[in-house]
């Protein structure tokens, strides 16, 4: 029993007349005679009860009609399937991130990735840059975020989003945007930073900021989470600077003074493996070069 046999057998089995069903599947009617005579040998069963008149469905083909119309069914599905994860339209993609792309890129990429791509799966993690390269390396995780790509010759990277930094102070801080002139305003008063790792071009961004106001960071706490920072500036154990968009959506209780007055600006990369041939993966790196990050992103007013 093969498919074009079950196609056959549902023609007839529909119009009840060989001639119309021979028409309709583009067969002549000995051949479709000949497929219906074959099925019925190798079942061992009258499909159909015919006479020069009639035709009609034994009871066993009444039965293997509905099989019949639920297997080319399922067949159909895996086939649309099958298509579906070739070209990368349905499948499962890891992206790590760093905290702050939830509150920039992240939702406006996901977005537009279910508008085109409906059935992608993403598994999100929240992982150091630190160890990103290494997740990507051991194929733990298909794309990340970073805000300092590195040089290495088995991946890539693209530049996709870029914004300033803001100072932020706790809530009843006596610095506002009304009165803010520098950073020199808070040369005193106790940071909380990301900790610095070995050639860190983020941490340093930092330091040459407070530099130019002609200080150096008294760093008195230290995490690379950015949701962490924000919590302990809320309870007033010290001010810090963050890439702005950490304001988008946050619930903290803290004041963000914007610094897009500096020259200073942190970059957001999308990084993976140049041998990495997944349609997936390149559907999702088409939609995120499509998508204009910063029209997307609407700053709240302080």
């Amino acid at each position: 029993m093969d498919i074009r046999q079950l196609e056959c057998f549902l023609g007839v089995a529909s119009e009840l007349h060989f001639s119309r069903a021979a028409e309709k599947l583009f067969i002549a009617q000995p051949a479709l005679s000949r497929h219906i005579q074959q099925l019925e040998e190798e079942l061992d069963v009258l499909l159909f009860e015919r006479d020069k008149r009639n035709v009609k469905l034994t009871s066993a083909g009444a039965y293997l009609q509905k099989e019949a119309i639920r297997i080319l069914s399922q067949l159909d599905y895996i086939k649309q399937r099958t298509q579906q994860v070739h070209k990368g339209e349905e499948g499962e993609l890891r992206i790590a991130h760093p905290g702050s792309a939830v509150y920039s890129v992240l939702p406006t990429l996901l977005s537009a990735l279910k508008l085109y791509f409906p059935k992608i799966r993403t598994a999100l993690s929240e992982v150091l840059e630190t160890k990103l390269f290494e997740s990507l390396h051991n194929y733990q995780v298909d794309v990340g975020f970073v805000r300092e790509p590195i040089p290495d010759k088995y991946l890539n990277s693209r530049l996709v989003f870029e914004e300033y930094f803001s100072l932020v102070v706790p809530p009843n801080h006596v610095l506002t945007k009304e009165n803010f002139k520098g950073l020199h305003q808070v040369k005193d008063e106790p940071f909380i930073l990301p900790p610095r790792y070995a050639g860190s071009v983020y941490h340093d961004i930092l330091l040459k900021m407070c530099e130019r106001e002609g200080f150096l960071p008294n760093i008195i706490h230290e995490s690379n989470f950015g949701t962490t920072i924000l919590k302990l500036v809320e309870n007033n154990l010290g001010v810090s600077l963050l890439p702005s968009s950490y304001r988008y959506g946050s619930a903290i209780n803290v004041r963000f003074i914007d610094l897009e007055m500096l020259p200073d600006r942190t970059q957001l990369s999308l990084v993976w493996r140049k041998d990495d041939t997944n349609p997936i993966l390149h559907n999702f790196l088409n939609t995120a070069q499509s998508v204009d990050f910063r029209a997307s992103i609407q700053y709240p007013q302080t």
